[in-house]
Order: C-alpha cells, then sequence, then structure tokens
C-alpha cells in the first residue's frame, strides 16, 4: 500500500552521559544466573517462573513462603569502591494468604560472614510495588559487596512472592527514562493515539517534559507537556497529534528531547522504539476464557455455576478451555501434564483461578462490562476451520487469516470434551464443561509469523483413545492464537464441526474499471460453496451472493479493502480472503537523503555528513518552525558556523536536487 502521506524526517540525538549501573539482572533464563544465590530458611523454595507477575517481562524469581525464619536472595559481588550510598531497586509481587511479611535490603563485604541491614518494609496487603532505595551502609565503598533481599516470617504464614528487574546504580540528580509506549502493536487502518509512560529515576521533580515521536524516522509530533513528577514516579502522557497511517509496516519511535527546559543527565534512556503494524482490516474478537479448577477443590463449583450461567447468556460470542487440576487433592483423572504446563505459564498458585484473554479474574466470574469491552474490539486476525471423528482419531483443519503482519506468535489447539461426568469429585459437582483432554501438538503450541492477507493452515491428526475421553462424538476444538511473553491473545474460536472443510476463496484479484474497480476470484478448488459474503473497507455489500466477481463504484487509485467470504450450509463459513488496491511500497523506494551531523551537540560548527550524490540544501529550523539558516551543500561541504544561533534544539533538514529530505536533531550549546 502506497503511502499517502510524506513526513518531516527526524534522527533522535543520544548523549553521552550515562547512569552508572553497577548490577541489573531480570532473570529471563531457564535457570538461576550465574553469581546469585540463595540462603537461609527455605532456600529451596525459589525457582524461575515463566509469569511477569511483579511487572517485568517473562521470566521472573519465584519463591513460595511456608516456613518461619529468614532467607535471602543473594547477588554476585560488585565494586562500589569511592561510593558512600548507591540505589537498588526491584520489582515486586506479594501475595499475602495469612500475616504479615518482613522485607528488607542488606549487604556484605565478608562473602556473607555479616549482614548490614539498609533498608525494611511490613508487607501487608497483597499487591505490586516499584521498590527504590537509597542504602548506605558500611559496606558501601568496599570492592567486595553483595547485596541481598531478604524475606522475615515470624508466624506459619503462607505467601507467594515475585521478583524481577533487580537493579544497582548511583541516581542521577535529573533523569526521566521512556519506560514504555503505549501503543499497539496492531493498530487498524486509520488514526490512532501516541502515548508513552516515563519514570522519573533522578532526585529532582519534574515539572515540564518536551517529547516527540517519529515514525519511520519521519517526525510527527514535537510537544512540551507541563506536568509534575516527584522524584520515583510514573506519569503517562499522550500527544495531541494523532498517528493517521495506510496499512503497512512501520517503526514507531518515542522520546524525550528536554526535562525541566534542559537536556537531562542520562539521555540513554530517552527514547524507545517498537514496530506497529496497521491492519487492512478487521474482524470480530471472541474473547478466550481458560479456567483452572478440580473435581477436588472445595470452592470451585461457586465459579464453574457462575461462568456457566454467564456462558449461556452470551453464547457462540466466547472460546473456552478448562483445565482439570490434580490438587489440593490428587484424584481427578481428567489432570494432564498439558494442563500443568499452561498453570505454570500463568502462574497459578490456587484454584479456582479464571483467566480471560490471560487477564487474570483469580476466582471471580467476568463481568459482563468486561467482556463486552473485550468482544467489542476488534482484532486482525480471524480463525476457522473444521474437526471430524473417524474413529477414535480427530482430524482437525484451522485455518488462520491475517490481517496485519504479527510476528513470532503461538497458535494453540486444545481438543475439549464438552461435558464429562467421571471426575473422581469430592467437591459435589456433577458435571464439568470444556474439559482440556489434548493440545495439538503440545501445550507449548506451534510458533508462527503471519503476514497480512496470506492464509496459514494446520492440520492435526490425533487417537484421542490415549486420553481420557467418555463420549468420543461429545468433542470440541479450541483454538487462540496468543504472544508467549506478553501473554497477550490475539483472537480465539472454536471450530465447525464438519467433515466438509469451509474452505476460502482463492486468487482474489482486483483490477481498475472507468471510474471504479472490479474484485474477480475462483471458487474453492476442494469444496463448493452456496456464495460469498463480500465487504467493502468492512461494509457488507453482498451477502451470500451466487457469483464469483463484483464490481465497486470506488476509486480504485484510493486504498481501499475487499475481503470475499465462503458461505456454506448449517451457518458454516471461511476465513475472509483479503486484498486491496494499492501494493506495497517498499520503504527502499522512497529512501531519503543520507544524512550525519557532528558534532552534536554543537558549540561553534558543525560539519554535514550527507551522501547523496546531488548537490542539495541544509535549512535550521528552531522549535518555533522559523527557518535560522539555509545554505547550499554538497557532499563534501565544509564546517557550518553557528556561533550566531542561539542555544536550543533545532531541526536540521537536508534536501536533495529530486526534492527528497532527510532531518536530524541539532543541540547548540555556547
Amino acid at each position: 500500500m502506497k503511502r499517502i502521506a510524506l513526513l518531516v524526517l527526524l534522527f533522535l540525538l543520544t548523549m553521552t552521559a550515562r547512569c552508572s549501573v553497577y548490577l541489573f539482572e531480570q532473570f529471563d533464563g531457564t535457570f538461576m544466573p550465574n553469581g546469585w544465590s540463595m540462603s537461609g530458611i527455605g532456600a529451596d523454595y525459589w525457582y524461575i517462573s515463566e509469569t511477569n507477575n511483579a511487572g517485568g517481562t517473562p521470566n521472573e524469581l519465584y519463591y513460595y513462603c511456608n516456613t518461619i525464619g529468614t532467607w535471602r536472595l543473594v547477588s554476585p559481588s560488585v565494586d562500589l569502591s569511592g561510593l558512600e550510598s548507591i540505589n537498588v531497586s526491584f520489582k515486586l509481587r506479594y501475595e499475602k494468604w495469612s500475616s504479615d511479611l518482613t522485607i528488607g535490603i542488606a549487604t556484605t563485604s565478608d562473602n556473607g560472614l555479616h549482614w548490614h541491614q539498609g533498608w525494611t518494609q511490613t508487607l501487608s496487603a497483597t499487591g505490586n510495588a516499584e521498590i527504590n532505595e537509597m542504602i548506605s551502609t558500611e559496606d558501601i565503598g568496599n570492592q567486595n559487596v553483595k547485596f541481598c533481599i531478604f524475606f522475615t516470617n515470624t508466624n506459619d504464614n503462607y505467601s507467594n512472592v515475585y521478583i524481577d528487574d533487580i537493579a544497582a546504580f548511583v541516581q542521577r540528580d535529573l533523569d526521566m527514562e521512556v519506560s514504555a509506549i503505549n501503543v499497539d502493536d496492531v493498530q487498524p487502518n486509520g488514526s490512532f493515539e501516541v502515548g508513552m509512560s516515563l519514570f522519573n529515576t533522578g532526585n529532582e521533580t519534574v515539572t515540564s517534559v518536551g517529547g516527540f515521536y517519529e515514525i519511520d524516522g519521519q517526525l510527527v509530533a514535537n510537544q512540551t507537556f507541563a506536568v509534575n513528577v516527584p522524584s520515583r514516579a510514573y506519569i503517562n502522557l499522550n500527544f495531541d497529534v494523532p498517528a493517521d497511517l495506510v496499512p503497512d509496516n512501520y517503526q514507531l519511535t518515542v522520546g524525550i528531547i528536554k526535562v525541566n527546559g534542559v537536556v537531562d543527565d542520562d539521555s540513554s534512556n530517552n527514547s524507545l522504539s517498537k514496530n506497529v503494524s496497521i491492519a487492512v482490516a478487521t474482524t470480530q474478537r471472541l474473547p478466550m476464557f481458560e479456567h483452572f479448577t478440580s473435581s477436588s477443590c472445595g470452592t470451585c463449583p461457586q465459579l464453574s455455576a457462575q461462568m456457566e450461567t454467564f456462558c449461556n447468556s452470551n453464547p457462540g460470542k466466547y472460546t473456552y478451555v478448562k483445565y482439570q487440576m490434580n490438587w489440593p487433592s490428587p484424584g481427578d483423572p481428567y489432570y494432564t501434564s498439558e494442563g500443568g504446563v499452561r498453570k505454570n505459564y500463568y502462574g497459578v498458585i490456587s484454584i479456582p483461578n479464571l483467566f480471560m484473554d490471560a487477564a487474570d479474574y483469580s476466582f471471580n466470574p467476568v463481568t459482563q462490562n468486561d467482556f463486552d469491552e473485550h468482544f467489542n474490539t476488534p482484532v486482525a486476525i480471524e480463525i476457522k476451520g473444521s474437526y471430524w471423528m473417524e474413529g477414535s482419531t480427530i482430524h482437525v483443519i484451522a485455518d488462520i487469516m491475517p490481517f496485519a503482519d504479527i510476528d513470532d506468535v503461538r497458535v494453540y489447539v486444545a481438543v475439549n470434551e464438552k461435558t464429562t461426568y467421571n471426575n473422581a469429585t469430592t467437591n459435589g459437582e456433577t458435571s464439568f464443561h470444556h474439559v482440556m483432554m489434548k493440545m495439538l501438538p503440545n501445550a507449548q503450541g506451534t510458533t508462527k509469523s503471519f503476514t497480512a492477507g496470506h492464509l496459514e493452515t494446520l492440520t492435526f491428526d490425533y487417537d484421542m483413545s490415549n486420553t481420557h475421553v467418555e463420549e468420543m462424538d461429545d468433542l470440541e476444538v479450541a483454538v487462540w492464537i496468543q504472544k508467549h511473553d506478553t501473554k497477550r491473545v490475539y483472537n480465539s474460536n472454536f471450530l465447525f464441526e464438519t467433515a466438509n472443510h469451509p474452505y476460502a476463496p482463492e486468487n482474489l484479484q482486483l483490477t481498475t474499471s472507468g471510474s471504479g474497480f472490479n474484485a474477480t476470484w475462483n471458487a474453492p478448488s476442494q469444496s463448493t460453496p452456496t456464495g460469498y459474503n463480500i465487504w467493502l473497507d468492512e461494509t457488507l455489500v453482498a451477502e451470500n451472493a451466487n457469483v464469483t466477481s463484483y464490481s465497486f463504484n470506488a476509486d480504485g487509485n484510493e486504498f481501499h479493502c475487499v475481503q470475499v467470504q465462503a458461505v456454506y450450509s448449517d451457518n458454516i463459513t471461511s476465513v475472509k480472503a483479503v486484498a486491496t488496491t494499492t501494493e506495497n511500497l517498499d520503504i527502499s523506494e522512497n529512501q531519503a537523503v543520507s544524512l550525519e551531523i557532528y558534532p552534536n551537540p554543537a558549540s561553534e560548527y558543525i560539519i554535514i555528513n550527507c551522501t547523496h550524490e546531488q548537490t542539495a540544501s541544509i535549512h535550521i529550523i528552531n522549535i518555533m518552525g522559523e527557518t535560522v539558516l539555509s545554505e547550499k551543500i554538497t557532499s563534501e561541504t565544509p564546517k557550518i558556523s553557528v556561533n550566531a544561533l542561539a542555544e536550543g534544539v533545532y531541526t536540521v533538514v537536508v534536501v536533495g536536487k529530486d526534492g527528497m529530505k532527510q532531518s536530524a536533531l541539532l543541540v547548540v550549546t555556547h
């Protein structure tokens, strides 16, 4: 799809100031990192979990507290020579089961022979926290210093502790960090709001932030925000100017230029980038329920009954998988190791536990308002398909049609029994619904990357006599697509129970015709639909039409999206084939002048390193949009004086003889 707007390019300036980080660990591996250890009571209860409950990215450190005493998570040794104090920070989630727990930070410089306490706090309620404390024990300043995060339990307390992103660093006076880009990585076609999360890592209160965002290196918005952010506090900011993009893939960069009117002490954390895919179309979202339960769990029947009532009120609008666990008492024959993998993936430690689209509802049912919000949020990937039984063997064909590029996700397929009765129940339940019997190929799913408009099909065959299925004619197949690290669920669906797979239309093509354009397609080679549903720009224009072509009275030179869906008997439909009126334009076709400016910041002069072969001009523009300097240059242009420019931030724009542009930020200091 050709881009319809040319934006002014921006290159983010990177300063030389760096934050002094002496220790940083994210626990992203499978095993405990080198140099880290546990000591004290209950040391064997620490392990790496695939969860991100503390607020970082998976994985994280998990501790199950069920003993009285003190235990420590001990860091490798670091050299703190010359320091009087240091900041220690980490992310924490504490789940309280009974009495309070004491947490603290201590140091040692004699390899643990003596520990010196630097900070302590009582944890009295379940919740998340960002811990950041200045530590100034007698060990600080030595060469061989180890830190520990310690916990003390004085009662028969059962608790869960999650820890991530441990850091030891010297805090700057003025330092604002861009901690997140508040934009989904897949966006519908059209405008969307761009936001960022900032974290004040410095000592000073921040009262103003000069922020910007760019798309593919092209400046879109440059805005100053009046704020009041104390030290160690977060703030979310949204730009007034929305992004308005045609379907394609883009790199979105957000950042800050000045803090409190000046460049802050550490610009290495002043920007973040992420890839964003703009969808050619969207489709209906079906929320995905994953429910952990057990026939030996006395509190589980209530949630099961509540969710059964909820589902009866929302027929055909959800996908559901129930994982039977083998605790609190063993004996439920429908527990599988694959269900255990999903339990570990979500960090489930008590049942019942319900998730909707990976959001944890614990032992509570989903509210109708929450469900409606998920259901009414369009998504950019569609799932349909079929399954049928041949004796005890199930055959599964899952079709997946993406309407945006979606990288590195997993497709999960679960074969459920709709209703089971033979669970070894001790809790009074007599029937269980959507009980997972087998995941195909296994609980790790199938890793895929999807390209917009390219149909992907997964097929599986499995002998269900290897499972505990009660009735072979009582099965269903749930399919969902999920990002493994973030746990985001893109979409889900139950497949149709039919041996006649609903194949999609083939070879959908668009051609211009007069003032409009035509769509043509071929009937599926392996099936015969009763007709076709046809959409133009997500508006249904024909329903169950017995045609293989359609004419549109719309300008074929502008962007339009056509979708065609095969219709079969019994309300069975295929995924939608998709085509657009414009083709992808590779960014290299629109490559601008290559530009480098140095020194930067500059006080007396700048040198332009321009790879463009033709003579070009340079224009320096202040933050008011006024051009303060213009010169003709070549790739061998000598120094350009900036002595006459006032201190501040400028945009340098180089224009090639062919009109192509490239720009970069310039900071002038005297």
